[in-house]
């Protein structure tokens, strides 16, 4: 047991998308989401992008985007795509940023038949771990706030 403590703290952890998401501290487990933003039009973008998603633009910057949003929609999925290493069924939520960009990733740490759509939400960063492997997952995921009326 011991062993494995050790094995898992010496594990490398990396984004599972860095063109989407920043690891800041793989060992405190945290990170942001980026995008981009047009200088011609202010459109706003998740991950990256040769061009803007409005107007066409390459002028385009990198940004962090914000960490916290609104439940847009969301769905049970009960049969989850190949490679799938989590829990089933589990909820895929649909997130709006203040931004503009729409994100889709899990919904965490909530019952289910209590989300409501228009609720807040919060990013959740998580390590995933990979048998078999010495490097293991930093992602993204939703939960609601803690100050949310629901969950």
């Amino acid at each position: 047991m011991r062993e494995d403590l050790n094995q898992n703290l010496s594990k490398c952890y990396v984004s599972v998308d860095p063109t989407r998401l920043k690891v800041i501290d793989p060992d405190e487990v945290k990170g942001v989401l980026v995008g981009v933003c047009c200088r011609d039009c202010g459109c706003y973008v998740f991950g990256e992008t040769i061009s803007c998603q409005s107007c066409t633009s390459s002028r385009l910057d990198p940004v962090e985007l914000s960490s916290f949003g609104i439940l847009y929609s969301f769905t049970v999925v009960w049969a989850p795509p190949p490679g799938w290493i989590g829990d089933t069924p589990y909820v895929l939520g649909q997130v709006e940023l203040p931004e503009g960009p729409h994100i889709l990733a899990e919904v965490v740490d909530c019952i289910r038949e209590d989300l409501v759509v228009g609720q807040s939400v919060e990013l959740e960063i998580q390590r995933i771990e990979r048998e078999g492997t010495e490097s293991g997952l930093i992602v993204y995921k939703w939960k609601p706030t803690r100050s949310a009326e629901v969950c």
